[in-house]
């Protein structure tokens, strides 16, 4: 794997933009245009599981009700829609940079939405009680900037859990991704959408889980963040569940 800059998640890959400038850009407009795929395209990809695993990994995370939760990269609201179900929607505050993504969220919970990258929260400090990613920490363009702004918005003692896929370490599991990833599921995900846009994005994804910096770098930018209790749960070498917290003093 190429190696990167720590603070980035994955080398410019150029094959889809030129420049680092330009990767937001190119990620906005086909988040857009795929929006109204997205959820079919994530049913298959977690071949229906996704629903259930959410809920289950914000219990288990220590999502409460009552506690007022910021998802950042909301994208079409599916983590923020389990975490409502725990918090109420009220309770919640949803921000992606993708207008698309945004509008088909909205329908599905009476929430606030804002739109607005990871690097940049307009939020104020210390007014949440928990802060999710959903499999987007690989787009954002810095990955301390971004983990800055996650302390700053947490109350003291708050919690953050990132959800990721992550490129397997052993050999034979790194061989099935890339074969499920890779080889089958953007010309699937074209058959099932019709979208070339969408066959394109899910050939992105793969490229972001290849390249992406190892979880210890993820985990090293967290605490040099700020974040205390940093941890990686890891299921099947493929899905990581970072969590860390913001000290209470």
């Amino acid at each position: 794997m190429p190696e990167t800059d720590a603070q980035t998640p994955h080398p410019t890959l150029t094959d889809y933009y030129d420049s680092e400038s330009n990767k937001a850009p190119f990620l906005e407009e086909i988040f857009d245009r795929t929006a109204v795929h997205y959820d079919r395209i994530d049913t298959f990809g977690f071949l229906g599981t996704g629903r259930s695993y959410r809920k289950w990994v914000l219990t288990r995370a220590g999502l409460r009700p009552g506690m007022r939760l910021i998802d950042v990269a909301t994208g079409t609201g599916l983590l923020a829609v389990a975490a409502a179900e725990i918090v109420g929607a009220e309770n919640l505050v949803c921000v992606d940079p993708s207008s698309g993504m945004l509008d088909m969220a909205r329908p599905k919970l009476n929430a606030t939405f804002i739109k607005a990258g990871a690097e940049q929260l307009p939020v104020a400090d210390a007014s949440f009680d928990f802060l999710t990613m959903g499999y987007a920490l690989r787009h954002v363009a810095d990955l301390q900037a971004a983990f800055r702004e996650y302390f700053r918005v947490l109350k003291p003692g708050g919690k953050c859990l990132l959800l990721e896929v992550s490129r397997p370490a052993t050999t034979l599991r790194y061989k099935m991704a890339r074969l499920y990833f890779r080889d089958c599921v953007p010309k699937i995900c074209r058959a099932i959408t019709g979208s070339p846009d969408v066959q394109h994005l899910m050939e992105y994804y793969w490229e972001t889980i290849d390249q992406c910096v190892a979880p210890e770098a993820i985990l090293a930018a967290l605490r040099e963040s700020g974040f205390v209790e940093v941890q990686r749960t890891a299921w099947v070498d493929l899905f990581s569940e970072y969590t860390a917290v913001k000290p209470p003093h």
